[in-house]
């Protein structure tokens, strides 16, 4: 998701939450930044939220949500990144 607003992306995590979707969330673009993502978006969506600079370097992101054998892991070394980026905020 690539949108203006950072806080529409608040919105559209705790939507998804609330409708109850599963698939990873992924974020990027120029509005928004690895600490937004940690701080503000991920505490709102469970399934995972995944912060990428630009669409070209999300290649390698969905490559590893894609495989069955990486994607847990990949989420939850994720959602640690975001625990201590957090922290040091």
């Amino acid at each position: 998701m690539i949108t203006p607003s950072l806080d529409e992306m608040v919105h559209f995590a705790k939507e998804m939450d609330r409708e109850g979707f599963t698939i990873p969330l992924i974020i990027g673009g120029a509005t928004t930044s690895r600490i937004h993502a940690a701080v503000k978006v991920a505490p709102n969506y469970q399934h995972g939220v995944i912060h990428v600079l630009d669409a070209s370097r999300s290649v390698g992101v969905c490559s590893n949500l894609m495989n069955k054998e990486l994607r847990n892991d990949f989420i939850k070394n994720t959602k640690d990144e975001y625990e201590k980026a957090g922290k040091r905020i």
